[in-house]
C-alpha cells in the first residue's frame, strides 16, 4: 500500500499505476527509475506548460489593457488590481493550507472535505468581503493617501475581485488536498488568464466604458472558481465542519507569513528606490521579475509533495515519507539548478530587449544565489507546512522580512546596489538551516549533508565570480557548472544507480 501511494499519490490522485503509463511519458520515467517519481514528471510537464501560457497571457493582457486603457488609467488599475490581489492571496492562501492539512490525511472523505470547505469558504470569504468593503468605503482615502484621485473608482469597482479571488486559492487547497494538481494549475492559473484573453478583446472591439475590465478581471476568477467548488453545493451532505482553536490559529499565522512572504519584486523594490538612484532602482526591478523565474518547477513540484506527505503523515510511515521528502527534494534541486542555468544562458541576449537595463545582468547573477540556496531547504520546509509547524515558518518569515528591510542601510555604503540581493543571500544562508534542524529533529529528514555545503560553495563562487565579470567566459563557466549540478541530482532523484562504477560495469 504505502508502495502504492508513493507511486501514485493519495485516494484520487494523479498519478497511475506503473504498468498503466503511456508513451513518453513512461519511458521517461523509467529513465529516472521507478520510485514514484513518473507521477512528479507529469505534475511537472503540466505545471510548466500552465505556467508558460500563463507568463505568455500576461504579456498579452498587457497588450490589450494597454489598448483599452489610458496610460494614467492602467497604472491606476493596476495599483488597485496590485492591493486587492495582495488580500486574496494572503487570506486564501491561509485558507487554502488549513484543507490541504486535513483533505490530504483523509483524501477519501468527501462528506468531510465538502463540509470544511463549506465552512473554510465562507469563513474567508467573510474576511474576504469585509476587507473589499473596507477598501471600497474608504477609496477616497486611499486614492488622496497616494495622489492619485481617479484610483478611487478602481478601488470600488475591483472589489468584489478580491473576494472571489480569495474562494478560487481556497478552492485549489481543496483540490491539491485530494492531490489533483493538474486540476487546481487549470482552475487557479489557466483559467483566469483564458477568460481574460477571451472577454479583453471584446471589451476593445466593442468599445465598452474601461470600468468594463474591472468586472472581465472579476469574472475571470469567478467562473474557474464556480467550477472549482462545484462539490460544495451537493445537497446530498449537509452541514458544514467548523473550524477548530487550531485551524484558525494556524491560518492566522499562514496569512501573515504570506504578506511577509513578499519580498522579491516587492519589500526589495521599496527599500532599492529608498536607497539608490531610479536608473539602478529600474535594472533591479527588471532583473528581480526575471529571477522569479528561477523557482519556475519548484513549486510546480512542491504541490505535488505536499498532499502525499500529509497522507504519509497521517499513516505515520517515517520511511516512505523520508523516502518521498528526498526524491522531490533531488528533484527540486536538479530542476532550479537548471532553470538558472538556462537562464542565465539566454539573459545576456534577452536583457538588450528591454532598452537601457545593462545593470540588470549583475543583479540577476546575484538573485540566483539565493534562489539555488533555497531549492536545498524547500521540501522540509513545505513537510513542516503540511505537519502543522507553522509558528516555525512564520518566524522564519518575518525574520527574512525584517533583514531584507532593514540590512541594506546598513550594508548598501560598503557594497553599493548590491546590498539587497546580499540581504536576500544571507538570509538564505542564516535562516534555512532552522528548517534543515527541525525537519531532522522531527521526523529524521536530511535536508543537508557536507557534500551539499561544498556544492553550494562552489556554485556561490562560480557565480559571484560571474557577477564580477560579466563575461562570455563567466558565462559559460556558471552554466556548466550549474548544468551539471542539476543533471547530478535529477540522476540521483530516479535512483538508477547512474554512477562511474556502473558505467564502466556497462561498458
Amino acid at each position: 500500500m504505502v508502495r502504492a501511494v508513493a507511486e501514485a499519490g493519495a485516494p484520487g490522485a494523479e498519478g497511475a499505476p506503473e504498468g498503466s503509463r503511456r508513451g513518453p511519458t513512461r519511458r521517461l520515467a523509467g529513465l529516472f527509475g521507478s520510485s514514484g517519481i513518473g507521477a512528479y514528471l507529469r505534475v511537472a510537464a503540466f505545471g510548466s506548460g500552465a505556467r508558460m501560457f500563463g507568463l505568455a497571457s500576461q504579456f498579452v493582457v498587457l497588450i490589450l489593457l494597454s489598448r483599452v486603457l489610458s496610460k494614467a488609467g492602467f497604472g491606476e488599475m493596476m495599483i488597485a488590481f496590485g492591493i486587492y490581489r495582495v488580500i486574496g492571496t494572503a487570506l486564501g492562501v491561509g485558507g487554502s493550507l488549513v484543507l490541504l492539512f486535513h483533505i490530504s490525511r483523509h483524501p477519501e472523505d468527501r462528506a468531510a472535505e465538502i463540509r470544511l470547505h463549506r465552512f473554510t469558504a465562507l469563513i474567508t470569504g467573510a474576511a474576504s468581503c469585509l476587507l473589499a468593503l473596507i477598501g471600497a468605503r474608504e477609496a477616497g482615502l486611499i486614492a488622496t493617501a497616494l495622489n492619485k484621485p481617479a484610483l478611487a473608482d478602481w478601488m470600488v469597482l475591483l472589489a468584489p475581485f478580491a473576494v472571489f479571488s480569495t474562494l478560487l486559492v481556497v478552492a485549489t487547497g481543496a483540490l491539491e488536498g485530494r492531490s489533483r494538481v493538474s486540476e487546481s494549475i487549470l482552475v487557479g492559473e489557466v483559467a483566469p488568464s483564458a477568460a481574460r484573453i477571451v472577454l479583453l478583446p471584446l471589451v476593445a472591439f466593442l468599445a465598452l466604458p474601461e470600468s468594463t475590465v474591472a468586472h472581465v478581471l472579476t469574472l475571470s476568477v469567478l467562473l474557474p472558481w464556480l467550477w472549482a467548488s462545484r462539490r460544495i453545493w451537493a445537497r446530498e451532505i449537509p452541514g458544514m465542519r467548523a473550524w477548530t482553536r487550531w485551524d484558525y490559529q494556524y491560518c492566522a499565522k499562514f496569512v501573515g507569513a504570506t504578506l511577509f512572504a513578499n519580498q522579491l519584486g516587492a519589500i526589495d523594490l521599496v527599500v532599492a528606490g529608498a536607497l539608490f538612484p531610479s536608473a539602478v532602482v529600474a535594472d533591479y526591478a527588471v532583473a528581480s521579475r526575471i529571477a522569479a523565474l528561477y523557482a519556475f518547477f519548484q513549486l510546480i513540484l512542491l504541490k505535488r509533495f505536499a498532499p502525499l506527505a500529509g497522507h504519509l503523515l497521517q499513516a505515520e510511515d517515517d520511511a516512505a515519507l523520508r523516502r518521498d521528502t528526498g526524491l522531490c527534494r533531488s528533484l527540486t534541486i536538479g530542476c532550479t539548478a537548471l532553470t538558472i542555468a538556462g537562464i542565465l544562458a539566454v539573459a545576456p541576449y534577452v536583457l538588450p530587449l528591454f532598452g537601457g537595463f545593462g545593470g540588470a545582468m549583475t543583479f540577476l547573477v546575484w538573485l540566483a544565489v539565493p534562489s539555488f540556496v533555497t531549492s536545498f531547504y524547500a521540501t522540509s520546509d513545505r513537510l513542516l507546512v503540511i505537519a502543522g509547524k507553522a509558528d516555525v515558518l512564520l518566524g522564519l518569515t518575518v525574520s527574512s522580512f525584517l533583514l531584507l528591510a532593514l540590512s541594506p542601510y546598513l550594508t548598501a555604503p560598503w557594497i553599493g546596489s548590491a546590498a539587497i540581493p546580499a540581504a536576500m543571500i544571507l538570509s538564505a544562508l542564516a535562516l534555512n538551516p532552522i528548517v534543515a534542524v527541525y525537519a531532522q529533529r522531527l521526523y529524521g529528514v536530511v535536508t543537508i549533508r557536507p557534500i551539499d555545503i561544498g556544492t553550494i560553495a562552489i556554485v556561490c563562487l562560480t557565480l559571484g565570480y560571474h557577477a564580477h565579470a560579466t563575461s562570455l567566459v563567466s558565462t559559460l563557466a556558471a552554466c556548466l557548472v550549474l548544468a551539471i549540478v542539476g543533471t547530478a541530482f535529477l540522476l540521483s532523484a530516479g535512483g538508477t544507480g547512474w554512477s562511474l562504477k556502473s558505467l564502466r560495469r556497462r561498458a
